[in-house]
């Protein structure tokens, strides 16, 4: 799936309008329009999370998981976590 229907999905299964995720984004609601429909292409990567965690925020449907295949459907490298590094308990000094 592409990065604009990946993320009208996500945005859909958070409840969040597209007003809202623009608010909390900081961004204009027609960018994001526009970026749903894949008529802006390329947002950074950085947008890109945290247009996912504003997503995840108050939300029991979607997660981190869902932020690293938004990521990817927009070309980027999913998040880097602890636990993927191998890093557990004693070890994270």
């Amino acid at each position: 799936m592409d990065f604009g229907s990946t993320l009208k999905t996500f945005r859909k299964m958070a409840g969040k309008s597209r007003y809202r995720l623009a608010q909390l984004n900081g961004i204009d609601q027609a960018y994001l329009l526009r970026l749903e429909r894949g008529e802006q292409t390329n947002p950074s990567r950085d947008l890109v999370i945290r247009l996912g965690l504003a997503l995840v925020f108050g939300s029991q449907v979607v997660t981190l998981e869902n932020v690293d295949e938004l990521l990817l459907s927009a070309g980027y490298a999913p998040l880097q976590r602890r636990h993927r590094l191998g890093l557990t308990g004693s070890a994270q000094q």
